[in-house]
């Protein structure tokens, strides 16, 4: 799981639409839970392979924040 974290981490944001990873994850129920959370709160969401939620670079300070408080 660490070894896809970092390269999705290391890897540039989606040149198409600015998108940035937000929230990694192995287990489907939290990532989808977290996907249905950002999106509760008007920010667009992409999940990927299961893996990681990408959301835009304009919304990222706001999604941080909601995944904070979410993870803790």
């Amino acid at each position: 799981m660490l070894k896809k974290l970092r390269e999705i981490m290391s890897t540039s944001p989606r040149k198409e639409k600015d998108w940035v990873v937000v929230f990694f994850d192995r287990n489907d129920f939290r990532l989808q839970a977290m996907k249905k959370r950002l999106e509760e709160r008007g920010i667009s969401v992409s999940l990927d392979k299961s893996a990681a939620i990408y959301v835009h670079e304009n919304e990222l300070d706001e999604a941080k924040q909601i995944v904070a408080e979410w993870v803790n």
